[in-house]
C-alpha cells in the first residue's frame, strides 16, 4: 500500500506553485472574499528527483494539470489547475502541502510531464495530454470532487517507480494520522480553525489505491 506519513507533510507552503487565474492561494483575505461560493483544496506534491526510478538514473515530476468537467456535456469547461515544479534543480525529494481556492466541481487529471534521465546526456520526457487522459467523456487517470463551501483534502502526488516507466501516483495520509495533519494545517492557517476538513481522495484505479 503506497502512502505517506503525516510528519513529512507538516510544512505547508503558503503560495501554490504557478498560480493561474482559475485558482488562488489560500489566504485569509482570499478566503473571506470567496465566501461559500468556492472550495479550499488541500493537497501535497513531491517535485524532487527520484534516483534509480523504473530503470532510469533519475526521474522527476515536472507538472500536473487538472481541468473541471462540465456535468452536462462531459467536456472541459475551461477551469484549469496547472501545477508546475518551482525549480528543476533546487527541489527536495519530500512532499510539501499546499492549500488553494478553486471553483466547485469535478476535476480530472488531464496532463502530466515527467522528466526521465538515463544519464546526464540522455534525458527525455514522459508526457500525457488530455487526448491521452480523457477519452469518450471519461477521465482515464481519475478525478476529484469538491462542493461549494467545502474544505477538501485530496491526497499527495508524486512518482511511482515500480512499473516499467515512471508514472504519477496519488499517495495519501493514513486516516489515523489525518487529525494530526489537519492540526498542523489549522496552526498555519489560524482563520480556518473552526472549519471541518473533508477527507476525499482523488479517485483513481490507475495511479493510486484506496486507503
Amino acid at each position: 500500500m503506497r502512502r505517506v506519513s503525516w510528519f513529512l507533510l507538516m510544512a505547508f507552503v503558503l503560495s501554490a506553485t504557478n498560480v493561474l487565474a482559475d485558482y488562488e492561494k489560500l489566504t485569509k483575505k482570499n478566503y473571506e472574499k470567496s465566501g461559500n461560493e468556492k472550495v479550499v483544496v488541500i493537497y501535497g506534491v513531491n517535485w524532487g528527483r527520484k534516483w534509480g526510478c523504473a530503470g532510469f538514473e533519475n526521474a522527476q515530476l515536472q507538472s500536473l494539470t487538472f481541468s473541471r468537467i462540465d456535468a452536462g456535456s462531459n467536456s472541459f469547461d475551461g477551469e484549469t489547475i496547472a501545477l508546475k515544479t518551482p525549480s528543476i534543480l533546487f527541489v527536495d525529494d519530500v512532499f510539501n502541502s499546499h492549500a488553494i481556492i478553486v471553483d466547485p466541481g469535478e476535476y480530472a487529471l488531464i496532463g502530466f510531464d515527467i522528466k526521465a534521465a538515463k544519464s546526464v546526456r540522455d534525458v527525455g520526457h514522459f508526457i500525457a495530454k488530455s487526448k491521452d487522459l480523457f477519452k469518450d467523456g471519461k477521465a482515464v487517470a481519475g478525478t476529484f470532487t469538491a462542493n461549494a463551501g467545502e474544505v477538501v483534502y485530496i491526497g499527495e502526488f508524486g512518482l511511482d517507480c515500480v512499473t516499467n516507466e515512471p508514472i504519477p501516483w496519488r499517495y495519501y495520509i493514513e486516516k489515523a494520522d489525518f487529525d494530526h495533519f489537519i492540526s498542523g494545517f489549522k496552526e498555519e492557517y489560524k482563520f480556518m480553525a473552526d472549519k471541518q476538513v473533508v477527507y476525499r481522495l482523488f479517485q483513481t484505479d490507475k495511479i493510486g489505491t484506496a486507503p
